[in-house]
């Protein structure tokens, strides 16, 4: 054997260390697993805060799993007064300050990120996992967990997990320098064996609330990467995003139709909406943000086009840049 006995310590260290990062990141996966499981399996109650884009937010929430599935209610207990509830068949946005009252099907974007939308392997292939030290969220013992992004089109997360339940306590969501972009985190929490009915009902006394209602003739169809009964089409858009969802809808007899498209790497989403704009309504262009949600409009043959996404600024431009008519 030719190679000297430095050499070959080198290699020998260059492959455990490869075998240790696998391991890692394997071991923060089965984290992620776990917490994702318990955010659905799991009832919980407590209150956190969120801050992003300067503010800083009190909610409660109340989660309740069983065997009819999950029931939840989100309440505001800062500004203006409101409430979500959701369970298996549609999403109830109570707006206390509009005295309005919106049912509809699909789930708006939470505040308190418990789970992955997509499978951990593939969203492996776009960020870098890694497993740090314990720490203590509400007073109770937690493990640190980093997703790491490959390119700047997504922004990385620093999660805190309950070492006992798996419950996510702490989310961060991290720029490209690390800085914390948005922020939610328990101040106090307790896991009830029991949620009665009582307890996710919502608050609607004291005021006559007006109802809208999802229309029936909402139409969606099967995702994929192109959708041909369309006359638009999306050009660009960063590598692991795919459409994973694509629909029509009236939100009343009086708007046009929306046509609504999702992309998603199983772990950020991005949304484009297209409108046709009224007549002499030309112009509809700019970007802004809030906390970590971004986006971008723009005027396409007399359309309004507009994305909107948790990630960062250039990633809904390249998007909506590219969208195009057929």
């Amino acid at each position: 054997m030719n190679r000297t006995p430095v050499a070959f310590l080198a290699v020998f260290v260059t492959a455990l260390a490869g075998i240790t990062t696998a391991r890692a990141d394997l071991n923060a996966r089965g984290w992620l697993e776990r917490m994702t499981m318990a955010s659905r399996t799991l009832n919980y109650s407590g209150t956190f805060v969120y801050q992003h884009g300067g503010q800083l937010e009190a909610m409660q929430i109340i989660h309740a799993a069983g065997s009819e599935g999950e029931r939840e209610r989100l309440m505001s207990l800062t500004g203006p007064k409101r409430e979500i509830l959701r369970d298996n068949q549609v999403v109830t946005c109570i707006l206390g300050d509009r005295e309005s009252v919106l049912v509809n099907r699909s789930r708006p974007r939470s505040p308190f990120p418990t789970s992955f939308s997509g499978s951990l392997p593939s969203i492996g292939q776009y960020y870098d996992f890694s497993i740090g030290k314990e720490d203590r969220v509400a007073g109770l013992a937690c493990r640190m967990v980093e997703l790491r992004p490959h390119d700047a089109y997504r922004y990385g997360r620093r999660l805190c997990i309950h070492t006992d339940t798996q419950l996510l306590l702490r989310s961060e969501l991290t720029g490209p320098k690390g800085e914390p972009v948005e922020q939610m985190m328990f101040t106090s929490v307790s896991f009830p064996k029991r949620i009665s009915d009582q307890e996710l009902l919502p608050d609607l006394s004291g005021a006559d609330y007006s109802w809208q209602l999802e229309p029936d003739d909402v139409s969606v169809e099967e995702p994929g990467n192109d959708v041909a009964d369309t006359k638009w089409k999306v050009i660009h858009v960063p590598e692991g995003f795919t459409l994973t969802d694509h629909g029509r809808r009236r939100m009343s007899a009086h708007k046009p139709e929306v046509e609504h498209w999702v992309y998603s790497d199983g772990l950020a989403s991005v949304s484009v909406y297209i409108e046709k704009a009224p007549h002499g309504h030309e112009s509809y262009q700019g970007v802004t943000h809030r906390g970590a949600l971004n986006a971008y409009g723009t005027m396409v043959g007399g359309y309004y086009v507009t994305v909107v996404g948790e990630v960062p600024m250039q990633t809904v431009e390249l998007i909506g840049k590219s969208v195009r008519i057929r």
